[in-house]
């Protein structure tokens, strides 16, 4: 394994991509194409979008609806999670030899349990994105519970983890800041995860006007929180650049 050279007449790569970047732009895809869906649902397909069994008013449609009912949005939605799952992969895999360096050895059971979390979280995104509740509701169903179960408890051992089985004691102000960042983004996933179970349970109960858009707002807040908390990995991330050679590619 070797370094790029400074002097550009001579380097010996051809593409240096900044990893922070690719991070921002690997968790922004699916920001901007939900932002996007709910956005088209809300002009085109409000109507339909916001109909339930219930047959009472609603201003916010559920995110199924939004990512996986109509088209557009169906395909927005798609394409962002089949584009930017390679590059979530090879995050986790930076992720992963961060951990490595950063946590205890005592705790690397914990540390390889995260990663698998955090695989099958983004298998079932996947998986989600591609069985929409419209067509193959058990499917969607079995991969929305495994991504929410999964991605609760990955974000909750990583916080633990890099809590209190640092191998140093002392952390950097970077480190401090992302790590406030986390606990307050699981915090509210967890929390808007308890309000949209709660507002999903009572709008199939009571059929109250307005309760399934509650619904579906709080799973936006659930969407928005993980997201936020996987873009905090750009503060700890020590690797600066990958470069592509003509052997490959190396970190560094």
């Amino acid at each position: 394994m070797y370094l790029p050279l400074h002097n550009a007449s001579n380097r010996k790569y051809f593409i240096k991509i900044p990893i922070k970047k690719l991070g921002l732009c690997t968790v922004s895809l699916p920001l901007f194409a939900f932002i996007t869906c709910v956005f088209i649902t809300l002009y085109k397909d409000f109507e339909v979008a916001n109909n339930t069994h219930c047959n009472v008013p609603n201003v916010f449609p559920s995110i199924s609806a939004s990512i996986g009912s109509y088209e557009p949005q169906r395909t927005i939605w798609r394409l962002a999670i089949y584009i930017h799952a390679p590059l979530r992969f090879f995050i986790i895999y930076l992720r992963w030899d961060y951990y490595r360096k950063t946590i205890s050895q005592n705790c690397i059971f914990v540390v390889k349990l995260a990663v698998f979390l955090n695989i099958i979280e983004n298998l079932s995104l996947i998986g989600l994105t591609h069985w929409t509740s419209s067509q193959y509701y058990p499917f969607h169903e079995a991969c929305f519970k495994t991504f929410i179960g999964t991605s609760i408890f990955y974000m909750l051992f990583t916080c633990m983890m890099l809590t209190k089985y640092r191998r140093r004691a002392t952390q950097t102000d970077l480190e401090i800041y992302s790590m406030k960042l986390k606990w307050r983004a699981f915090f509210v996933n967890v929390a808007s995860f308890a309000f949209a179970a709660y507002f999903f349970l009572r709008h199939n109960r009571l059929c109250e006007p307005y309760v399934y858009s509650m619904f579906g707002f709080s799973e936006y807040i659930v969407v928005i929180s993980n997201i936020m908390f996987h873009m905090t990995t750009v503060y700890d991330l020590r690797s600066q650049y990958i470069y592509f050679t003509r052997k490959g590619f190396v970190i560094d």
